[in-house]
């Protein structure tokens, strides 16, 4: 069978049956892709870290009769081992990983947003509070797919400066649908930061206020409907 090459980052790994694993994997160029991975063991770590969350490696595999593929070959190029020594790190990175495999699809090219996902996880273990970071991946990833659309002016009235969202679109006080996530001009402000911004120096290294982080989750899971 044809082989494949290319580079990707291990979302999730699934222990299958002895010495197995079924590993997905997000690819800049094939979107999110599944390897089957044999002869898993304590001995050989090089092949266990290669097929762990949140380690970029480069893969050598082929295309089997199911959308399963199958490991031939692979290169370590980033563990990304710091994300590992704290326990808010690798929680929050975990999300990061699994708002990957919630928005994307096998077979869809997804360039930019890998080189988002890879930013953030290597600027992850500089920030001491990694809230922020995570609400900000997550309104990114909502900009990429076209599921929010932060205006000058409300959506309906064309006069208004917005301060709620519905299905990503901005509307005014005065305009305000059903349904609909309502934002103080305070969190509007720190919105567009974190949707916009292209560098991490904007994105504070400071607590989030729960109730801002709770809306904006709640903007990404309504989204998933």
């Amino acid at each position: 069978m044809k082989e494949e090459k290319g580079e990707g980052i291990i979302l999730h790994s699934l222990e299958y049956k002895e010495q197995e694993r079924i590993i997905s994997i997000f690819t800049p160029h094939s979107g999110m892709i599944s390897l089957i991975v044999k002869q898993l063991s304590k001995k050989n770590l090089t092949l266990v870290t290669l097929t762990t969350p949140f380690c970029r490696s480069e893969f050598i595999y082929s295309k089997g009769k199911s959308d399963l593929y199958r490991f031939i070959d692979g290169t370590i190029l980033d563990p990304h081992l710091s994300i590992r020594q704290s326990l808010s790190h690798l929680v929050y990175g975990g999300k990061m990983l699994q708002a990957i495999r919630s928005t994307q699809f096998p077979g869809k090219p997804a360039p930019f947003l890998y080189q988002l996902l890879l930013s953030y996880i290597k600027k992850l273990p500089t920030y001491r509070e990694p809230e922020p970071l995570y609400s900000s991946f997550l309104l990114k990833l909502l900009k990429h797919d076209g599921l929010l659309h932060l205006t000058e002016f409300c959506n309906r009235c064309k006069k208004n400066p917005p301060l709620c969202l519905v299905h990503g679109e901005s509307f005014c006080s005065n305009c305000i649908p059903s349904s609909s996530t309502i934002f103080t001009s305070e969190e509007w402000d720190q919105l567009i930061i974190f949707t916009h911004s292209r560098k991490f120096d904007h994105i504070a290294d400071t607590p989030l206020e729960s109730s801002f982080q709770k809306k904006i989750e709640n903007l990404f899971q309504m989204s998933l409907k």
